[in-house]
C-alpha cells in the first residue's frame, strides 16, 4: 500500500481545513445560527441551506474505509508499492527513466598508466504518465443536515463503492496498463502488456495440474528471467483460485508437502502472491527492484472535499489517487518481468 509523504499529508489536511473554514465563512455571510460544541459545527437555515461541516470523526471513518478496501482489492499493486514505490510531485505529468548503452573499457598494467578507451554511453529516455484517478460522490444539503441534527451516519456503503472503483482501477493499471493515457507518445504499460516483458507458455490448466507440472512451469518462468540476465529472487503473481489449489493439494501421493510448499523450495522463488484480478492459468513474475519496476506515488488513495459556493449547493467529495506503474528495461530491451500463459 502506498504511504503518504509528509508533503502529501499536509496537502490533504490543509485542503480539509480550508474547506471547514469556507463553511464557517459561508455561515457568517448568511447569518446562520451556529452550534459549535462537542467538536461539531452545525450552521443552517431551513429555507436557505446548510453550511455545516462534516460530523465529528467522519474523515477518520472514511480514511479507515479506504484502507480496508485497498487491502481487499490491491493484491499486486500493494505488493509492489510496499517495496518499490517512489514519491512524485502531484504536478508531475510524466516521469522519465533513462537507459544506457554499454560503454568504457578496462586496462590492466603494472604501472597503472591508463590506456583504456574513453567513450560515452548512448543515453535514451522513456516516460510514464502519472494520471489522477478520481470518483465523486454527492450528498444534498438536506442529507448532510439530517446527518448532523438527527445523528445518523452518512452512507458508508456508497463511499466504499467509490473507493473500490478507484482501487480496482489501480490494480487493473498495474496488470494491464492504460493505453488511453498518452502524453507525447508516452503511455502506461502493465505487467501483462509491457512490450519488453518475457513471454512463454506452460500449456496447463493450473487448477488441476500435478505437482511436477507446477514445478516445471515455475522453473520455466525463472529460466525466462535468466535469459534476460536477471538472477535475483522472483515474486510470482497468480490467480487466487490457482493459488488456493496449490495450497491445499499435495505435491504427490504419500508426499508430506503441498504443491505450494514444494514450489517455495525452488531456488529463486521469493513469494507466490494470490490476486483475484490475475487471469486463471497465468503466472506473472517480477524481480522487485527499482531498476526493474517502480510505483509512481503522486498521491495515495484519499478523499478531499470540493468547494461549495452557496448554502444550497450539494456537498461533493472526491475519492482520488495519483499513481502509475513504471516498468523499466535496459538499452538492450532486457527486463526483469515475465508472463507465462496457458497458450
Amino acid at each position: 500500500m502506498l504511504k503518504f509523504t509528509p508533503q502529501q499529508q499536509a496537502l490533504i489536511i490543509n485542503a480539509r481545513r480550508r474547506w471547514d473554514m469556507m463553511q464557517r465563512n459561508m455561515a457568517a455571510q448568511h447569518g446562520f445560527a451556529v452550534n459549535d460544541a462537542n467538536g461539531q459545527f452545525i450552521a443552517f437555515d431551513e429555507l436557505v441551506g446548510n453550511a455545516s461541516v462534516l460530523p465529528k470523526d467522519v474523515w477518520g471513518e472514511w480514511d479507515r474505509s479506504a484502507i480496508t478496501v485497498q487491502r481487499d482489492v490491491l493484491s499486486v499493486f500493494n505488493d509492489l508499492a510496499a517495496s518499490v514505490s517512489r514519491p512524485m510531485a502531484l504536478g508531475k505529468i510524466v516521469h522519465y527513466f533513462m537507459t544506457l548503452s554499454d560503454s568504457g573499457d578496462v586496462n590492466i598494467s603494472l604501472d597503472g598508466r591508463g590506456k583504456a578507451k574513453g567513450d560515452q554511453p548512448v543515453m535514451d529516455y522513456e516516460g510514464t504518465p502519472l494520471p489522477i484517478i478520481d470518483s465523486e460522490l454527492t450528498f444534498g444539503w438536506r442529507q448532510m443536515l439530517a446527518a448532523q441534527t438527527e445523528g445518523y451516519s452518512l452512507d458508508s456503503d456508497a463511499i466504499s463503492n467509490h473507493q473500490r472503483k478507484v482501487a480496482e482501477k489501480l490494480e487493473d493499471m498495474v496488470l494491464n496498463g492504460d493505453p488511453n493515457i498518452n502524453v507525447g507518445g508516452a503511455t502506461i504499460y502493465g505487467l501483462r502488456t509491457a512490450p519488453n516483458r518475457g513471454t512463454g507458455t506452460h500449456g496447463l490448466t493450473l487448477n488441476g495440474a500435478t505437482g511436477a507440472q507446477w514445478v516445471a512451469a515455475i522453473s520455466n518462468l525463472i529460466n525466462l528471467l535468466h535469459t534476460e540476465n536477471f538472477y535475483a529472487p522472483v515474486t510470482i503473481y497468480l490467480n487466487y483460485k490457482d493459488w488456493f489449489y496449490a495450497s491445499v493439494n499435495d505435491y504427490a501421493a504419500n508426499y508430506p508437502k503441498t504443491i505450494l510448499a514444494r514450489i517455495m523450495e525452488i531456488p529463486g522463488v521469493a513469494a507466490l502472491v494470490p490476486a483475484s484480478k490475475v487471469p486463471t492459468d497465468e503466472l506473472l513474475g517480477v524481480v522487485k527492484r527499482p531498476d526493474v519496476v517502480q510505483i509512481l506515488n503522486g498521491m495515495p488513495m484519499t478523499m478531499r472535499p470540493k468547494a461549495r459556493q452557496n448554502p444550497e449547493d450539494d456537498y461533493v467529495f472526491s475519492v482520488l489517487a495519483a499513481a502509475a506503474p513504471q516498468f523499466k528495461h535496459d538499452a538492450n530491451g532486457q527486463a526483469g518481468y515475465v508472463q507465462l500463459t496457458k497458450a
